[in-house]
């Protein structure tokens, strides 16, 4: 089975923009992506662009929009497609969420959006953004495909605005994201009743 991660290098986390440069956001997008790899292995990095993909990574270079450019390959292959800002999995949440059996395997994020998807079924089609969780379970609902959810607290933790950094602060020791931020001067402050994310 085909892994897809689809990737973004140019301008990503524009909600991040309040406490990064758009380089900075660049760095941090592309070290996400490995800490992504690293918990894949082999995998094909889909890219909207040939901007900043190194050599040696396995990857297509695809422009359309998201949905249109992962459905045309739910509709050739069974395949997954795993997002490129979930620094917290590991190769053990990949190879479990990989064993599900079901036509259509859905890995939720924090919040309502779909993290991870398997899709055995040709009849499947995506609809990314906005909920797209919820959008996935009422498509296979009404073409009758069996539907799991891959219930995982690492793969739950996207990042996309500055309230995510926490998550990765206090869970991703060890993890390229986490060191970057760290060289940023990015800590975690465990002086008030909440640990709350800060930047020296």
């Amino acid at each position: 089975m085909e892994v897809y991660i689809p990737f973004k290098p140019s301008n990503p986390k524009s909600r991040l923009s309040g406490i990064m440069s758009e380089r900075e956001r660049e760095e941090f997008a592309f070290v996400l992506l490995m800490d992504v790899l690293d918990a894949c292995g082999e995998a094909v990095v889909l890219s909207t662009s040939s901007h900043r993909i190194l050599e040696g990574i396995r990857h297509e270079i695809d422009g359309r929009d998201l949905d249109t450019a992962i459905t045309s390959r739910v509709k050739k292959e069974e395949c997954a497609v795993i997002m490129s800002d979930l620094p917290l999995i590991t190769e053990k949440t990949v190879s479990e969420f990989l064993s599900f059996e079901d036509d259509v395997v859905l890995a939720p994020g924090r919040k309502g959006g779909t993290n991870m998807l398997l899709s055995r079924n040709r009849n499947f089609h995506t609809s990314y953004h906005y909920g797209s969780f919820f959008k996935h379970l009422r498509i296979c609902r009404e073409l009758g495909i069996k539907c799991g959810i891959f219930d995982s607290f690492y793969a739950s933790v996207d990042i996309d605005d500055e309230s995510d950094l926490l998550e990765l602060m206090l869970h991703g020791k060890g993890k390229r994201s986490y060191e970057f931020l760290e060289s940023l001067g990015f800590y975690v402050d465990y002086s008030e009743m909440d640990p709350v994310i800060k930047k020296e």
